[in-house]
């Protein structure tokens, strides 16, 4: 009965908490936080307070900025904290949100200012829970959390125990504004709320979909030993370097794995039934090639200029996509949150085939050096010296502003969570490979970590197991990391979930492209030596091997992540009748 009576209460529970009220002014640029409170509500079986920390964010004489340094800032009154803490007795999950709500009568944009929210780990560091995005309120209501239609949603989760959670906002003007004749003194105010709602976790109509659609398949012990289609490295086979297939090892189908959000489902194998169809090109897309030497094709010419000294007679477009062609995409995975991670899969014909062009085939966007130099370990990393672009990050970012950036599709990709893993970067030896192994060149070679779980294994004729991951191992380099991004690229691990592995010949993966096209992942791999031997994983036509970010041209196959609001509004997901999300 007690049970009973607990379950009536808490079914009934809506929680809104007034988490702190922060305004920007232009010129005499000031944030006020509303000073420490404690605010609190309790049911018999859930207690939720919210506690503000006791500095306030105050600044004055402020300028536009960039996202590089309006998400880092740490002087005392360029940023708030504030904690959520959370008391949950029995069986019980609450689905909540942070918001931002302007109040007041600004008298600047809203589109001129960016929020940026993270949370604070125990160890000091932050993690991105969304990309900077300028202040834009919601349509429509979150009927799972209790949000109002008509403010900013910056993050939404659940929890269903006892638990304590430290966030940092920052709140600057884009760096796009220009202040010339506005007079000074502007203003923006935004109340940030948070809202609760008890009930069972939120499962987006798509991920119903896909699980009904999906028979889950059992993990098996070494299965990332084998490929997909069951082969294994063969030692006494030095030609094709693989076993014949064995039975037991050929997995096709939706597998789980943990990531740092909870459960997520992945595709492995040779499968045709996780092909979405989503957005389209607004316009006649063009690259621009080289016309010398080795051909490469970038997403401006402003890039294309950008390398080797090029002239601008020397760079020259090529059409990609037609205006009107709509774009196809691979599931690689469902993510812990619910969000949907897709790759870049081309344009198609009606039949559902891929064009295909004379150039680099039609799943990637384009064909390029990863990085520009090649003489430093940080040049492997998506990003280097804490927080600067690396070229393909650029280019990958370039053709997202200039497709689905500028349409009303970016409202459905969110900021989601990328790795570029640069963690454990140390010598061959300290990994346990020797000359023996590996031969007189191991005295050169410098390993990540994502080597020594992804191919050391298969070097050392498996004395322990290949261990691909989908949570990012913490780094303690300059370069690499953790982002949130709304474009990025696949990484090494989520390759080798798909069914890929070093060096051994892959037969009918959904992640193969055609014509021997390679691909770029996001995964430092090794360091060979210092003047030419820089390498990131990439997807070697069947395989993954490690490629060089400055040597050789790969393709690039942008990775997005979609939260949709509805199911699909369309399609099975096979090739010929693809998952619609409109």
């Amino acid at each position: 009965m007690e049970r009973r009576k607990e379950k009536i209460i808490v079914s009934g529970l809506i929680l809104l908490l007034i988490v702190a009220v922060v305004g920007v002014s232009y010129a005499a640029f000031s944030y006020t936080g509303t000073g420490q409170t404690v605010n609190s509500i309790t049911t018999g079986a859930i207690t939720m307070t919210y506690t503000e920390s006791d500095n306030v964010i105050n600044m004055s004489g402020a300028l536009p900025t960039t996202d590089k340094t309006g998400t880092v800032r740490l002087t005392e009154g360029e940023y708030f904290d504030f904690t959520i803490s959370s008391n949950i007795i029995g069986n019980v999950n609450i689905n909540y949100e942070i918001s931002a709500k302007e109040i007041g009568e600004g008298t600047i944009d809203g589109s001129n200012i960016k929020l940026y929210l993270t949370k604070l780990n125990s160890d000091g560091t932050e993690e991105a829970l969304m990309v900077p995005e300028t202040y834009s309120e919601e349509a429509s209501a979150n009927n799972y959390t209790g949000r109002p239609a008509g403010e900013m949603s910056l993050y939404t989760s659940s929890m269903n125990s006892s638990e304590t959670n430290n966030y940092r906002l920052r709140m600057y003007v884009t760096e796009e504004y220009n202040p010339q004749g506005d007079g000074g003194g502007l203003t923006f105010s935004v109340q940030i709320n948070v809202y609760g709602k008890d009930g069972d976790k939120y499962v987006p109509e798509t991920v119903q979909t896909i699980l009904a659609n999906n028979e889950l398949q059992e993990t098996k012990e070494s299965m990332f030993n084998y490929t997909s289609d069951g082969k294994q490295v063969d030692p006494n086979d030095e030609e094709d370097y693989a076993t014949d297939p064995n039975p037991e090892y050929i997995t096709n189908g939706l597998y789980q794995a943990e990531d740092e959000d909870g459960i997520s489902y992945y595709f492995r194998g040779n499968v045709d039934n996780n092909n979405v169809q989503f957005g389209e090109y607004q316009e006649d897309y063009y690259v621009y090639r080289t016309r010398y030497g080795a051909y490469r094709y970038y997403q401006s010419l402003e890039s294309c200029l950008e390398f080797d000294g090029n002239k601008e007679s020397e760079c020259f477009p090529v059409k990609l996509a037609s205006k009107g062609d709509k774009m196809y995409w691979k599931i690689v995975r469902i993510n812990g949150d619910g969000s949907l991670r897709l790759i870049y899969d081309g344009t198609h014909n009606d039949e559902g085939i891929p064009y295909t062009n004379n150039y680099f085939g039609n799943k990637m966007i384009g064909e390029e050096r990863y990085a520009e130099k090649n003489d430093d370990p940080k040049y492997t990393g998506y990003t280097y010296d804490n927080g600067t672009d690396s070229f393909i990050k650029k280019e990958v970012e370039t053709w997202y502003a200039n497709t689905l950036g500028a349409t009303a599709y970016d409202d459905m990709v969110i900021g989601g969570r990328f790795c570029s893993d640069s963690s454990g970067y140390k010598s061959a030896s300290d990994y346990g490979l020797t000359e023996e192994l590996w031969g007189p060149s191991v005295a050169d070679l410098y390993l990540y970590a994502s080597f020594d779980r992804l191919a050391l294994p298969l070097v050392l004729g498996f004395s322990r197991d290949v261990v691909p991951t989908l949570k990012c191992p913490t780094t303690s380099e300059s370069y690499g990391g953790s982002y949130r991004l709304k474009a990025g690229l696949i990484t090494a691990d989520e390759l080798v979930f798909a069914g890929m592995n070093f060096l051994i010949p892959t037969s009918n993966n959904y992640l193969t492209i055609a014509d021997n096209a390679l691909y770029y992942t996001m995964t430092p791999s090794l360091l060979e030596n210092v003047l030419n031997g820089l390498r990131v994983w990439h997807m070697s036509v069947d395989s993954i091997y490690y490629g060089s970010v400055a040597g050789y041209n790969d393709g690039i196959r942008p990775v997005i992540n979609v939260m949709p609001d509805n199911g699909f509004t369309g399609g099975d997901g096979t090739a010929e009748n693809p998952y619609v999300l409109s």
